[in-house]
């Protein structure tokens, strides 16, 4: 049976049915995939679908493509459409958890960038998987934004005591009233727990101030 052309490995990898397989298709042709993979990652998607732009991701990322989706990642604006910038999201979350297998600085400091410019899912579980003392300002700040709480949590735990001053400082931290938000409460009350479990003791709740919650 005649080989598949890289062309029909990239309108697989598109296919709603045949996408996975066709991550394996386009692997496949090695090195020479790269710049095909580079144009379809950096495609805009108005509609906000996500699912071939994160095979392509795969792609890239089992092919050792680290500078492209250093590039795509240290170009990447947010757009304006919500939609679009929805897909968008997916699509970045999906390359910093890729780009984290390369563990080298310039990669750890273009997630810092990205932490700093907005907190992701995929950009705090990248940062965490690192376990440096740096990150510890980022994942505390992702404590309250609830799709990276677990994920923040999870880097805070691994970093153990290294991370106790400053989630003991941010879970008794006085906020005036008008500046207080159900946000800020679920953060120090995470805050309080990882530092309860760290110390084998239940959370005193009482040091939660009224209306706190998980």
């Amino acid at each position: 049976m005649k080989e598949p052309s890289l062309e029909q490995a990239i309108r697989r990898i598109r296919s709603l049915h045949e996408g996975d397989l066709g991550v394996v298709d386009v692997v496949a042709f090695g090195p020479a995939a790269v710049p095909r993979l580079r144009a379809l990652l950096f495609e805009r998607e108005p509609s906000g679908l996500f699912a071939t732009r994160c095979r392509v991701v795969e792609a890239l990322a089992a092919l050792g493509a680290r500078d492209v989706l250093v590039d795509f990642l240290a170009t990447h604006r947010d757009a304006a459409d919500p939609v679009e910038r929805l897909g968008d999201d997916a699509v970045v979350n999906a390359a910093a958890r890729a780009l984290a297998r390369f563990r080298d600085e310039a990669v750890f400091r273009l997630l810092l960038e990205l932490a700093e410019r907005r907190l992701q899912p995929g950009v705090v579980a990248a940062l965490a998987s690192f376990e440096r003392k740096e990150t510890i300002p980022y994942l505390i700040a992702a404590l309250a934004e609830d799709e990276c709480r677990r994920l923040a949590e999870a880097g805070l735990e691994r970093l153990g005591p290294a991370a106790h001053d400053a989630l003991a400082a941010m879970a008794s931290a006085v906020v005036p009233p008008d500046q207080d938000s159900p946000s800020r409460m679920r953060q120090r009350h995470s805050a309080l727990g990882l530092l309860a479990k760290a110390a084998n003791q239940p959370m005193l709740l009482p040091a939660v101030r009224d209306g706190d919650t998980t």
